[in-house]
């Protein structure tokens, strides 16, 4: 996963998985209100389930999957190639 111009990050950390969405309108009331966030933020603030307890606030989110060892370089390390020469999948959110 990838957020770009993250403003305010709370994340707890993950053993398996996460799934990303943006807040309900109820969910961002709770965390407008706790972090004083300004209302605008609404439109870019991101959820992390499991659990629903780590919030983003951040531009549109993106991914990227492929088989890789532990060593290799992040897929999203800006000074290789893209797309590589491997099968990978990607896409973004929002």
């Amino acid at each position: 996963m990838y957020f770009g111009h993250v403003e305010l990050m709370l994340l707890k950390p993950y053993e398996k998985g996460i799934h990303v969405r943006r807040t309900s309108k109820a969910e961002f009331a709770v965390l407008k209100e706790r972090h004083e966030l300004p209302a605008d933020d609404a439109a870019f603030t991101w959820m992390i389930e499991p659990d629903g307890d780590s919030f983003v606030v951040s531009g549109d989110p993106a991914w990227r999957e492929a088989a890789r060892e532990f060593e290799d370089p992040s897929l999203f390390d800006f000074s290789q190639p893209w797309p590589p020469d491997f099968p990978v999948e990607y896409g973004s959110i929002g």
